[in-house]
């Protein structure tokens, strides 16, 4: 904030209520703007650090509830008092409904509208730390990127974090799918709750229930003492349940169970135990191509996905990479404490042509290893080159990794690696590429727009 206590606008067509306000509020140590022209408001919360907005209802160049609209269209959360006068107490119930933070009837009561301005300004101090402890999350954990795919998981973290709905997350391993379930968490109002991960597919079937649901000492063979559930832990939490669809079928009958109760009892004990737990599910594979095939239940499916999140393949989101790469290197120069590496252009084209099988997880690890390892502060192309053919999931493992893909698919995903070395090892010369390749230019230039491989970065001459 500009000052200590904050910055506000004040809205509205009488002079004189703007004058009185005004002088007011600057004794109580606030910064003070003013305006009588509704238009003149939504520019100066595009081009102002205000923190608060006090709003007339009623003015004769734009109604208040419109101006209300537009305001929280552009910034959502910051906080706006409106001023009623005479009459017009209906308009203002309405204005808290459509997102105003309370009202006020004119003639102002000086402790009143003090109080209310504290209130807000507080509210907004916490949504900004949310937000900011929201970013922090992200940055963290790796969920940064500027493609219009990471844009829109950003949006739909916020719409979860909202609803608290029932959330279900798929994506190839590697590519953040708990990271997008501790954003949400931290985004929501449980974020001061406990985020507790259980991973399906570690755990063996024989004590998966035991684990989600505790159990009493005595209830079986080794249950030498009570133990507390994932699921009590998660109280006032969030659960994150991760590789959904290796749970059994009849696990997935009591978690629906609890699910919809929001109860769960204890293996050996007949005692409800009351939950208040956010639930968010992740799966590396086709949750509905698991209902179809019945080996995953349908109304559990339904349960799980009311807000359905998918992260695309680093392949899939290529501009990311360079962001994530210099995101990497500076959190990885930092804790080692050297100077900022970064990467020759002809490095960065090495990685942004690789089709990263392991996804955000592969580039993070290769990353680390070049700052270990590379004691330039540039990376060239070589080091790029040699880094990744040691710790490469290709093409020793492809098929391996491609267990889940068509042959089609696999075939493909081949030849584009195929055509990537030649392109690398020829230096971009398309006529050696393709007389190596002994296929046609033609042919070599429509598999290039086929598997969208392009010269993202030309080597510059470096004496």
């Amino acid at each position: 904030m500009d000052s200590e206590k904050g910055t506000l606008l004040l809205v509205d067509d009488d002079l004189k209520v703007l004058a009185s306000l005004s002088t007011l509020l600057q004794n109580y140590g606030y910064r003070v703007l003013t305006t009588p022209h509704p238009a003149e408001a939504l520019t100066l919360i595009e081009r102002q650090p205000i923190d608060l907005i006090l709003l007339d209802l009623v003015m004769p160049s734009m109604d208040g509830l419109t101006v209300l609209q537009k305001v929280l269209e552009k910034r959502p959360s910051l906080p706006v008092v409106m001023l009623s006068g005479h009459g017009t107490i209906a308009k203002a119930v309405e204005a808290t409904k459509m997102g105003a933070f309370d009202f006020l009837e004119k003639p102002v009561e000086i402790e009143k509208i003090q109080i209310t301005i504290e209130n807000a300004l507080a509210k907004y101090r916490l949504e900004r730390e949310r937000q900011s402890l929201l970013k922090h999350a992200l940055e963290r954990y790796q969920m940064v990127g500027v493609s219009a795919a990471i844009r829109e998981i950003f949006e739909l973290i916020e719409k979860a974090a909202a609803s608290d709905s029932k959330v279900l997350i798929s994506g190839e391993s590697g590519t953040g799918k708990e990271l997008v379930a501790r954003a949400i968490h931290l985004r929501s109002k449980r974020a001061a709750g406990p985020f507790v991960t259980v991973n399906c597919a570690a755990i063996p079937e024989e004590l998966i229930e035991s684990e989600l649901f505790g159990h009493e000492k005595g209830a079986f063979t080794g249950a030498v003492e009570r133990k507390t559930g994932q699921f009590e832990l998660a109280h006032r939490g969030t659960l994150f349940l991760d590789e959904i669809t290796d749970m059994s079928w009849r696990l997935q009958a009591k978690m629906l169970q609890a699910i919809e109760t929001e109860e769960i009892h204890r293996i050996g004990s007949g005692e409800l135990i009351k939950v208040d737990t956010s639930i968010i599910a992740a799966s590396n594979r086709d949750v509905r191509e698991a209902v179809l095939k019945k080996t995953f239940r349908e109304d559990l499916y339904y349960r799980l996905s009311v807000i359905k999140i998918h992260i695309p393949p680093l392949r899939e989101r290529r501009e990311d990479i360079p962001v994530l790469v210099n995101h990497f290197l500076k959190n990885f120069c930092e804790e080692r404490k050297r100077n900022l590496m970064r990467f020759h252009p002809a490095a960065m084209e090495v990685l942004l042509n690789y089709s990263w099988p392991g996804n955000v997880r592969e580039l993070r690890n290769l990353i680390e290893k070049i700052v270990v390892l590379c004691p330039e502060e540039v990376i060239s192309r070589e080091i790029a080159e040699l880094s990744l053919k040691e710790t490469s999931l290709e093409p020793k493992s492809f098929l391996i990794q491609e267990t889940g893909a068509t042959l089609l698919e696999a075939r493909e995903r081949l030849e584009r690696e195929v055509i990537m070395s030649k392109l690398l090892a020829t230096d971009w010369d398309y006529e050696k590429t393709a007389r190596e390749l002994q296929i046609s230019r033609a042919t070599l230039f429509n598999k290039l727009k086929k598997y969208g491989i392009k010269r993202k970065f030309v080597e510059p001459d470096i004496k």
